[in-house]
């Protein structure tokens, strides 16, 4: 479990400074380009509107967290995070301001650039999380086409589901379980 952590922070990490090195002919970011902020303890920020997040749960797919729904494309609400978790920033070569992503040992959460505080991805790190639906990583694909239907995109090693202005995808190993979950906000899937 713990290299599959250690694999999808890497991946993160990897996929922000590509996200950053593409805006541009320059060259990825080196450490010293990206700021790690740890926040442990630090929960402090105004609560999201309750009508406007039920609103957006029943539109969109949500991750609940200890009877919270974290949804893409919505304000983040960053007291409703465990107490242990950083803040990693990078700036953005386009002078949009920073990535950010919210990481926790289970899941992470990146913010949309420009918009400094609304969630546009959310992925899971471990087995210990699940989507509402309750499907986590290591389920079967059987079980995910059970919970969902058939999906939008089929690529027959991910399954894809679109609702409201969220695509959560489930990415699969060759045994056939799910390895990687992770909601899109409408501006990364479209």
């Amino acid at each position: 479990m713990k290299f599959t952590k250690i694999a999808a922070l890497t991946l993160s990490l990897t996929m922000v400074g590509t996200a950053v090195a593409a805006c541009s002919n320059e060259p990825e970011p080196v450490s010293s380009d990206i700021n790690i902020i740890s926040t442990q303890g630090q929960n402090s920020g105004a609560a999201t509107d309750a009508t406007e997040a039920v609103n957006a749960a029943v539109e969109n797919y949500a991750f609940n967290y200890n009877g919270y729904n974290f949804i893409v494309d919505t304000t983040m609400d960053e007291t409703k995070l465990p107490d242990n978790y950083d803040v990693i920033q990078t700036a953005s070569c386009a002078g949009v301001g920073f990535a950010t992503m919210y990481t926790t040992s289970s899941f992470e959460i990146e913010l949309r650039l420009g918009d400094s505080n609304v969630i546009t991805r959310i992925m899971f790190h471990d087995d210990t999380v699940s989507t509402a639906e309750g499907i986590r990583i290591g389920s079967t694909m059987e079980e995910v086409r059970e919970v969902y239907g058939e999906p939008s995109i089929d690529t027959g090693m991910s399954l894809a589901y679109l609702k409201g202005s969220c695509k959560l995808q489930f990415d699969f190993k060759d045994d056939g379980k799910v390895e990687f979950i992770t909601y899109f906000g409408t501006q990364d899937y479209q």
